[in-house]
């Protein structure tokens, strides 16, 4: 008995010293005009990944696209989203992580590790969404609005950056400021508009209402907000 809590014990210390050792600052950098794409790996296990733009020298706009917990398994880091539940897959390569299952814009990026930036030991990211509650609100909105009502099919902004394209051959895809987020199939159940993201192997969704798509739970929006069709 005292052999297996032994064992036990160093299973458990092996995998933490494995996190510390993995943990900390990386960045691909530009990815776009003065929009960098950051990943934080902390000693506690958790994660987030953020676009940070750069309003000006002093101002940095940053948008979370992705927060949960991390492990480290023969050479993998696996990220594991807390609202969806959909896993990033990234491979360790001496002081970088390359990314291998991810948003469509980092499938084979490097992200470089950078020791020189400060981390808090015990950081994390949370969000007030509860995920079963905009479900519930999803089914109460289709039942509400029994009648179907049109898509259309083209472009969707929200005036701040993200841009929903719906393609007639059920392709999607949408950006942030021209990064691809995400991109797949496109199917409508009533008046929900599901998005099957063909990289992550994960389904968003949105409600449709004339001529306009309300985000819920879209990739870096954690409060809902228009995409309206232009």
């Amino acid at each position: 008995m005292k052999s297996i809590i032994l064992i036990i014990g160093i299973m458990v210390s092996t995998i933490g010293f494995a996190q510390n050792e993995i943990s900390g600052f990386y960045s691909i950098g530009r990815v776009a005009r003065g929009i960098d794409c950051n990943l934080y790996l902390y000693n506690n296990g958790n994660y987030y990944i953020e676009l940070s733009e750069f309003l000006s020298n002093d101002i940095v706009f940053a948008v979370v696209l992705s927060y949960g917990k991390f492990s480290l398994v023969n050479k993998e880091v696996m990220l594991v989203d807390e609202i969806h539940n959909f896993k990033i897959r990234l491979v360790v390569d001496n002081k970088a992580l390359i990314a291998k299952q991810a948003f469509s814009f980092l499938v084979n990026k490097r992200f470089i590790r950078n020791d020189y930036v400060y981390m808090e030991d015990y950081g994390a990211y949370r969000s007030d969404v509860n995920p079963l509650l905009v479900q519930k609100e999803h089914k109460s909105y289709n039942i509400s609005h029994n009648k179907l009502i049109p898509l259309y099919l083209g472009v969707y902004e929200d005036g701040q950056g993200y841009k929903l394209s719906i393609q007639q051959n059920n392709k999607y895809k949408l950006e942030f400021k021209d990064i691809v987020l995400s991109e797949g199939k496109w199917c409508r159940n009533t008046n929900e508009l599901e998005l099957k993201d063909i990289n992550l192997r994960c389904s968003f969704y949105l409600l449709i209402n004339n001529k306009k798509l309300v985000s819920k739970l879209l990739l870096g929006d954690y409060k809902s907000f228009l995409l309206i069709y232009k």
